[in-house]
């Protein structure tokens, strides 16, 4: 048992290093905002060229999540996932000897084409090679390594010359194509493509050894249900069940990325910059919050098949709704007023560590694993795609109107909105969300599939019906229902 979750953990934190690959590369510019717009700036820009500049990886994001998903079920998700690590690696080291505001744009749109294939694909890997009892924390390395990449970069940036930083952040691209190029492929993925000795191989690797042939039988009986039909983006919506998955997720999805969180860590230093702080530089409050980032994520994983989703939910996005409106409250106070509030300076402190901590015990680490869940099996890849050109266009928004915003009103409005986004999810997810913790993804799929038929596009059959009986129950076997004799 433990040689099984040790493996089934290596294999997670292997491919979750291209996330930490890709968060450096989201907040590689945020230890350097301040330089960047100063007269001394390895390559001269203003605030909303600036502001651009971070945006724009959202773009290449954009570009790559639909192909991402469709390419993941053609040549696999380990071969997709782990193209990510040379071109990665290949913007680092242009970024050494290219000071050019046209390039490195360039090299944003590269950085988000990779993000997006992490995002898109990296939780569905996961999803697939993880038991139920352990998905749950398998899952949350997914967001912990996220702001453990972007720990890395505050770290570092500051410290280090503009060249020194770019050689130094090489190394994680490198460490995760090293690793993950020796981890399985996806039994999931393999039963798909009829490799069965493949996937039974992977699997004997994944669980050590131990029995797995009930498992793999149950891995086949849900391949020949659910991918008899080639998915598309109408599979998304063919069934009752199928639109109830896609809303879940969707609100879920748009209350992470509209939260704050990506403007939060892409603006974090500059806005500590401009805020008045007795006991640390900006710098150094941007690295606590991090930690705090990595630490509270982390220990998240502990909770979340024990707690279960739904609770963890919302109670993240009703906490987060509090200490937002809360932060905006004292930035306002602070830049729209002569009010004094220097010695409340430890409101703004224990609010900020307050959103970091109750956003990352849900929203942050259980995104992806509620997409995971809630997409059967047919769709799980389009319906990634599509949930992250959802989220791409929240975290893009939040990014690009926060220097606008600030700029033109005050950055307390920002925080304000992000409250109110954070209080509509919980108040969706309090009605909507059902749990899913401890559950097998056949499980939830026959969950909320109940007393529903599958359409299918197949040339012959038209739609799976459950079985009509005990006896056809007990024996795993579905009705395929042709298309001249459907009722």
């Amino acid at each position: 048992m433990r040689a099984a979750s040790f493996r089934q953990h290596l294999a997670s934190l292997s491919c979750s290093l291209a996330v930490a690959m890709t968060g450096i590369a989201f907040v590689w510019f945020a230890p350097l905002m301040l330089t960047l717009v100063s007269e001394n700036s390895p390559i001269p820009m203003t605030t909303t060229q600036s502001s651009w500049l971070v945006s724009s990886i959202e773009f290449g994001e954009l570009i790559a999540v639909l192909p991402s998903g469709i390419l993941a079920d053609i040549y696999g998700r380990k071969s997709l996932i782990l193209a990510t690590g040379p071109i990665c690696a290949a913007t680092f080291i242009l970024k050494v000897f290219v000071r050019s505001l046209t390039v490195m744009y360039v090299l944003r749109f590269l950085q988000g084409v990779c993000l997006g294939v992490a995002y898109a694909i990296c939780p569905i890997y996961i999803a697939e090679i993880a038991e139920p009892r352990l998905r749950g924390g398998v899952s949350s390395h997914f967001q912990t390594l996220w702001y453990g990449g972007a720990l890395f970069a505050y770290c570092v940036g500051p410290y280090v010359s503009y060249e020194s930083y770019a050689w130094i952040c090489l190394v994680v691209p490198l460490l995760f194509t090293a690793t993950f190029v020796l981890m399985p492929e996806s039994p999931y993925y393999l039963l798909m493509k009829g490799r069965k000795d493949e996937a039974r191989k992977a699997l004997v690797w994944l669980r050590a050894g131990k029995g797995i042939n009930q498992e793999f039988k149950a891995m086949e009986d849900t391949i020949e249900r659910e991918y008899l039909c080639k998915g598309s983006w109408r599979e998304l919506f063919s069934t009752k069940k199928d639109r109830k998955a896609f809303i879940i997720v969707q609100v879920c999805c748009i209350t992470k990325y509209m939260n704050g969180m990506s403007a939060l860590v892409t603006y974090l230093s500059q806005t500590f910059g401009e805020s008045s702080s007795q006991y640390l530089d900006h710098n150094e409050l941007t690295i606590v919050v991090g930690v705090l980032l990595t630490v509270v994520t982390l220990s998240s994983s502990i909770m979340s098949d024990k707690i279960g989703r739904r609770p963890m939910l919302m109670f993240s996005s009703l906490g987060c709704s509090i200490f937002l409106l809360v932060i905006g409250g004292y930035y306002f106070l602070e830049f729209e007023t002569s009010y004094d509030v220097r010695g409340y300076v430890w409101v703004l402190y224990v609010s900020m560590v307050g959103y970091i901590i109750v956003a990352n015990v849900g929203l942050g680490p259980l995104m992806q694993t509620i997409q995971a869940e809630f997409f059967s099996s047919r769709t799980r890849g389009i319906g990634g795609g599509l949930t992250l050109i959802v989220g791409s266009l929240g975290a893009f928004w939040c990014i690009k109107q926060y220097q606008l915003v600030q700029d033109t009103v005050g950055v307390f409005l920002n925080y304000w909105i992000y409250g109110c986004v954070c209080l509509v999810g919980a108040i969706s997810i309090y009605f909507y969300l059902p749990e899913t913790a401890g559950r097998s993804l056949g499980e939830i799929q026959k969950d909320m599939s109940k007393h529903e038929e599958y359409a299918c596009k197949h040339p012959i059959f038209t739609e799976f019906r459950e079985p009509r009986n005990e006896s056809q129950a007990s024996q795993g076997r579905i009705e395929l229902v042709p298309l001249l004799t459907r009722e």
